[in-house]
């Protein structure tokens, strides 16, 4: 077998055991529409610096898919600025299911964060990825990695905690009740 073929077993190897979650992980930044374009440059670029890929292969992939999910949202976020001015003008207010309700919380929450504090929360809850691998896929100490999980764990609760107070009703004090009318 030559080295090109071995390579190319290799990164079939790679995609079948990863391709999956990689998907996943774009699918929940840029939605199912750009994650394959998303996977291909992960794996394009992984077959261009095969040489450079580690034993522990993910947290790589998840680096590359990271910053090519950053490279996608700038691209397309000049392209969409114009949409944006354009269809604000003729929304209507469609009514919001819970889901919708839920994810915009969470996207408030994520919103409330900065940046690395809501990635690091993203690789830990929707990808699943320990601290050590949050490290190697956002250049960090694993000291690092877990400092800003516990911290935007906090923060995120704080965010959480707030968005929740501001929803409650109103308390209501023996003032404001109105006395029951006897009876004869």
């Amino acid at each position: 077998m030559t080295s090109e073929h071995r390579d190319q077993a290799w990164l079939e190897e790679l995609f079948d055991r990863y391709g999956g979650r990689l998907r996943a992980f774009a699918i929940r930044r840029v939605g199912p529409d750009n994650a394959d374009d998303i996977v291909s440059e992960v794996f394009a670029i992984t077959w261009q610096r095969r040489r450079e890929v580690q034993d522990a292969a993910l947290p790589w992939l998840y680096q590359l898919a990271r910053q090519a999910v950053l490279h996608h949202l700038r691209a397309s976020s000049r392209r969409s600025a114009l949409a944006d001015t354009i269809a604000a003008g003729s929304r209507d207010q469609p009514a919001t299911s819970a889901e919708d309700q839920s994810q915009a919380l969470v996207d408030s929450i994520l919103d409330g964060l900065n940046e690395t504090d809501a990635e690091v929360l993203r690789l830990t809850v929707w990808d699943q990825l320990t601290p050590s691998e949050i490290a190697q896929v956002l250049d960090l100490s694993p000291a690092a990695a877990r400092n800003r999980l516990m911290r935007a764990r906090r923060h995120a609760q704080e965010l959480y905690e707030s968005h929740a107070s501001d929803r409650a009703p109103a308390p209501t004090t023996p003032s404001s009740i109105e006395p029951c009318p006897t009876l004869t």
